[in-house]
């Protein structure tokens, strides 16, 4: 009996190739280990994605595809609900640490992508902010968050450093000692990140008259 082909598709490929990136690293995945991946010849997967780029292309989407952005569901005024999608996409983006440099480094053109955009900017507009304003600070906020979560968990280039944290020495460096004597907290620090941006923002866009 002859042995059934896998069926491929666009999405099938895509979400493949994450898995590999989740569980491996980018480095990991080639158009050859793809193929092997999902049991076809690697020329196969050319048919549905004609390209490396294309296929980075479709990884954002998918992992867009995963932040919640039910615009019904988000809270207002326009800084909360903001900072609600922010937190959801940094959550997603932590789902996903090898991929963040990805996401950081390719704009995508999708649905999954335009879409909740789109409808933020909407949202804001009903707010009184302008198009231009709700596209600009939904964009720094998004960047931020994204460099954040870069930061936080993704891959140094090169290999880990060398340099142990003993190496700071209080005699050498007593401020930096002194602030980092309570430890690292990213959620505290994202969050006073993203309140300070969305708090001067909103100070901005009242000055200006374009909210109540």
């Amino acid at each position: 009996m002859a042995t059934r082909r896998p069926v491929l598709s666009r999405e099938r490929i895509i979400h493949t190739a994450l898995a590999v990136i989740d569980r491996d690293g980018l480095d990991a995945l080639s158009m050859r280990r793809l193929g092997a991946e999902l049991g076809v010849d690697a020329m196969a997967v050319y048919y549905h994605l004609p390209d490396k780029a294309a296929l980075f292309d479709g990884v954002v989407e998918a992992v867009y595809s995963e932040v919640d952005v039910d615009a019904a569901a988000l809270p207002g005024p326009w800084p909360e609900m903001l900072a609600v999608y922010l937190r959801r996409l940094r959550e997603v983006l932590r789902r996903h640490p090898h991929a963040v440099a990805v996401i950081a480094t390719r704009p995508a053109y999708t649905a999954s992508v335009l879409g909740p955009a789109d409808r933020a900017v909407g949202r804001l507009r009903e707010e009184g902010l302008t198009a231009r304003s709700a596209m600009e600070i939904t964009h720094a906020c998004r960047a931020f968050t994204i460099g954040f979560v870069l930061a936080e968990v993704g891959a140094p280039l090169g290999g880990p450093t060398r340099a142990p944290r003993e190496a700071i020495s209080p005699a050498d460096y007593p401020h930096l000692v002194e602030a980092m004597a309570e430890g690292y907290r990213p959620d505290e620090q994202y969050e006073a990140g993203l309140r300070a941006m969305l708090d001067g923002f909103a100070r901005q866009q009242a000055a200006a008259g374009h909210v109540p």
